[in-house]
């Protein structure tokens, strides 16, 4: 999960918002290690689950923290009959299951689950709608094995549901059965849906109970101007699918945002009933959780480096479409990243906030000025990140450090991100801020000014430049941009 409170700098309306995708051809031909049948009660307050697997789960079955006691009814199938099993704690108690493949049911109440939990990691309500992952409301193995799972969720009238798990072939939904403790979120209730176009993505949107001054044009563009931000940087949007959750609420006009993909994606982003047309367009939040989207889930050690991307790429994406001003984009880096400065231990050591967003973003511009300066402007982040999605790296899947940065290197054809890791992760990393701003051309001294004649000032214009625009640069001159060995 990645999440960030919204601390930088009405019509009755929630919105989800889905990047559709075609369904996976392939899906269908797999047979599935579990296969989940779910049917919403009226109104989405129960669910009837149905779960069969393969082979006997590993580890027994059991729910997720806490969300055993929300469970009942449970019977497992033995003999060509439904017998009953018991619920103990979060573990469901089916003997025959630990030596055989197995079928269990039994009946999960979302609403009371919401009422008593109320938490955005695991069940809450928005007027009759209720926000949870699968895993709230999946039994699964108690061990992570092998295999892939299958979703299946029908509804009454009147009541729909939205996932961020990736579409298999017909209504079902597949992912990896090990992802399943941290699939993305899902919602059940009663909600209209409309589209928008997004860059290489169907963004499709359901209103909710809920007030947003803005209105449901406002969101919409909201919506569509950070989704085509982030798509421009990537090269498309970076991944085929996104289920994004806006809830009204809070004083903010924009207020927390979190995201969570393993085998899909998914955004869950807070909008205050005050949220006015100008302070959307004004917004960083949603722009940042999107650029997650493009960066696999990394170990919890590696946690800077998803931050920082998305600290680093987030203003630039925005500045590239006008939607925020350059010198803000560099006064913010500047003033910020000494913050960040690989203490003792290095990055990969350090969890406060500095570290995180700071430090993250540090390494990040460093990579991009590296690439720049040493190929001649000819490569950039951009292309190390493409690299990266055209390889499969999305927030759908999890990947090792190493693979990322090995396959971003790759793209670039100059190993700069697995060097510049080495320095900044594992210790203490001395990076000279004054030089570098100086070389880009950069004075703090009395508020941003730029200095066109810096020699690499043609870096610092590029990495800002407008689509069609000089983001590659020309040829440079000095030095590395990185912190010294």
């Amino acid at each position: 999960m990645r999440s960030l409170s919204a601390a930088r700098g009405g019509a009755s309306i929630a919105v989800v918002a889905v990047a559709l995708a075609a369904p996976c051809a392939t899906a269908a031909d797999r047979t599935p290690a579990g296969e989940y049948t779910v049917e919403a009660s009226e109104g989405g307050r129960e669910l009837r689950v149905e779960a069969a697997f393969a082979q006997a789960p590993p580890g027994g079955l059991e729910f997720d923290d806490r969300m055993g006691r929300y469970a009942r009814d449970a019977e497992v199938r033995q003999g060509g009959r439904w017998t009953a099993a018991k619920i103990d704690g979060d573990t469901l108690a089916a003997p025959s299951c630990a030596r055989e493949p197995c079928r269990v049911r039994y009946r999960f109440s979302l609403e009371q689950a919401a009422r008593n939990e109320h938490s955005r990691n695991s069940v809450s309500e928005q007027q009759g709608a209720f926000l949870a992952p699968p895993s709230t409301w999946l039994v699964r193995p108690g061990r992570r094995g092998p295999g892939r799972f299958r979703l299946r969720v029908s509804t009454p009238p009147g009541v729909s549901f939205a996932t961020g798990l990736f579409p298999a072939a017909g209504d079902a939904y597949e992912a990896e059965l090990a992802d399943l403790p941290e699939a993305p979120y899902s919602v059940l209730g009663a909600f209209e849906t409309t589209r928008v176009e997004a860059p290489g993505a169907v963004v499709e949107l359901a209103l909710l109970p809920g007030e947003v001054a803005a209105g449901r044009a406002g969101v919409l563009a909201w919506v569509q101007a950070a989704a085509g931000d982030v798509a421009g940087y990537y090269g498309r949007f970076p991944v085929p699918r996104l289920l994004v959750i806006v809830i009204p609420g809070g004083r903010r006009a924009v207020g927390f945002g979190t995201t969570m993909g393993n085998g899909g994606a998914s955004i869950m982003i807070w909008v205050g009933a005050g949220a006015r047309e100008e302070e959307l367009r004004r917004d960083w939040v949603l722009t940042h959780e999107m650029v997650h989207l493009g960066l696999p889930n990394l170990p919890r050690a590696q946690r800077w480096m998803e931050e920082g991307l998305a600290t680093y790429v987030e203003p630039v994406a925005r500045a590239r479409h006008g939607h925020l001003g350059i010198e803000e984009v560099w006064s913010d880096l500047v003033r910020r990243t000494p913050q960040g400065v690989p203490g003792s231990g290095g990055l990969d050591a350090n969890e406060g906030y500095g570290a995180i967003y700071w430090g993250g973003a540090l390494y990040w511009l460093l990579a991009d000025v590296e690439i720049r300066e040493r190929s001649s402007g000819r490569r950039t982040l951009e292309d190390a990140l493409q690299g990266v999605r055209d390889a499969g790296g999305s927030i759908a899947v999890t990947w090792p450090v190493e693979r990322v940065l090995a396959t971003a290197d790759r793209a670039v054809g100059m190993k700069v991100l697995e060097d510049l890791y080495a320095r900044m992760a594992r210790s203490a990393g001395a990076v000279d801020l004054p030089a570098l701003w100086t070389r880009l051309g950069i004075d703090d001294a009395r508020g941003i000014r730029f200095r066109d004649d810096a020699p690499l000032a043609a870096i610092r214009k590029a990495i800002t430049a407008p689509p069609g625009g000089p983001q590659r640069g020309g040829r440079l001159s000095g030095g590395s941009a990185t912190p010294p060995p």
